[in-house]
């Protein structure tokens, strides 16, 4: 669909990845309604950070992906909806596992059945490259197996496949993306890619990404490699 003039909802507008889809937009003359999860201190995130200009063109709404009439008021009237609100730390999903169905799955769950009641003419959900977990073969491919090895990953893979289920059960016009190690300003200095570009500009002369040899570890106990891993996903 072409994006210029369409009213388009962003969820999750206030991350890394959502403030640069929001510019985005907003340079190719869509009309954009921010949701940003409500802060007492009335923060936008990173869309704090955008241009003076960026923010006087946009719509920004105040909420939370786990509340369904939240989401329903701020999809009212939407053509696209481009779905990134997430939990994505990968270390604190093992510890706090409930939180990240709640948001990735329960909130996901809550778009799909919005846009199915309202009409909308497209959703794209974001995913992560964590669904498919250690590669069995390279390139991954769509056909690669998916394989959760974190709770994180786990309701990501039952959000994709709600989202797939939408498509084939009722027709929703869904999308699913899964990003591979996306990187750019606004970026936690913790994944990879920023951690490497910064060890580089401080004049390193080898490059520490800490162990790169996972080994397997006993059950119920994440292991010490994959506990501090930056997350990947794009949401």
């Amino acid at each position: 669909m072409n994006l210029a003039n369409s009213k388009v909802l962003v969820t999750g507008a206030c991350g890394f990845i959502g403030s640069h889809v929001v510019e985005e937009l907003v340079a190719l003359g869509a009309d954009v309604r921010a949701f940003v999860l409500y802060d007492r201190d009335s923060s936008w995130g990173w869309l704090d950070e955008v241009s003076a200009e960026t923010k006087a063109a946009i719509e920004v709404v105040a909420g939370d992906v786990r509340d369904p009439g939240s989401v329903r008021r701020a999809m009212q009237g939407v053509d696209c909806v481009l779905h990134l609100a997430a939990l994505i730390a990968i270390p604190y999903s093992y510890s706090s596992p409930e939180s990240y169905v709640d948001t990735n799955v329960r909130g996901t769950l809550n778009v799909l059945e919005a846009a199915r009641d309202l009409g909308v003419q497209r959703v794209v959900h974001t995913s992560t490259s964590e669904v498919y977990g250690t590669a069995q073969f390279v390139p991954i491919t769509e056909e690669h197996p998916l394989n959760a090895q974190s709770p994180y990953a786990a309701t990501k893979i039952a959000a994709d496949q709600l989202a797939l289920s939408y498509h084939a059960s009722f027709e929703t016009p869904v999308a699913v993306i899964r990003p591979f190690n996306t990187y750019g300003p606004r970026q936690s200095a913790r994944a990879v890619i920023p951690t490497v570009i910064g060890q580089v500009a401080a004049g390193a002369t080898s490059v520490k990404l800490g162990s790169t040899t996972p080994r397997p570890r006993p059950r119920g106990r994440p292991s010490p490699e994959r506990r501090p891993r930056p997350a990947t996903s794009a949401s």
